[in-house]
């Protein structure tokens, strides 16, 4: 794993989705590497996915997983998929993670190879990595996707145990109804 600052410019619409929480363009995400034979990258691409999964899943959102169809991979892509949550507020999937098998393109770049016991020579090796979540889309996600009748947020209860005991999000206003 690997935290890593972005800073991202986004190519916008005359400036449609380029402010607020859903498009931030500086934040802090976890990103989950993988260095594989070309006979593991397979079975690490469904581990990487399947994390990825049970952790949406784990704060009840409903979410989609998609895979992404070949004419659209870049050109270091081999396979990947994204992962998305609905935000009701903007009807819309929100892309919350990607996970992606990039085959040895980049192995092939940093000269990353592996050698099996036995064997002459070294063969390169394969590459997989996966953004964690998109911190800011996952928040959204939750405070509309878990807003209660009278304005409050129930927090997921994965969430709790690191919310000092709260099982709500509520104005002062609110408590006191």
């Amino acid at each position: 794993m690997a935290h890593t600052s972005c800073f991202r410019r986004e190519a916008g619409s005359a400036g449609r989705d380029t402010r607020g929480m859903l498009r931030t363009h500086e934040f802090d995400k976890v990103e989950i590497l993988a260095v594989t034979t070309p006979q593991q990258a397979p079975d690490m691409l469904v581990e990487l996915t399947n994390r990825v999964e049970a952790t949406i899943a784990s704060l009840g959102l409903p979410y989609r997983v998609l895979e992404i169809c070949t004419g659209d991979l870049g050109q270091s892509h081999h396979r990947s998929f994204d992962v998305e949550v609905y935000a009701p507020g903007c009807d819309q999937w929100l892309e919350v993670s990607s996970i992606s098998w990039f085959s040895d393109y980049q192995a092939r770049r940093a000269d990353i190879r592996f050698k099996n016991a036995g064997a002459k020579g070294s063969e390169i090796a394969h590459t997989l990595n996966a953004s964690a979540l998109a911190v800011p889309r996952v928040w959204a996600a939750i405070l509309e996707n878990c807003r209660q009748a009278d304005g409050s947020v129930a927090i997921p209860e994965v969430l709790q145990p690191y919310m000092r005991g709260a099982k709500v999000i509520s104005t002062s206003s609110q408590a006191k109804s």
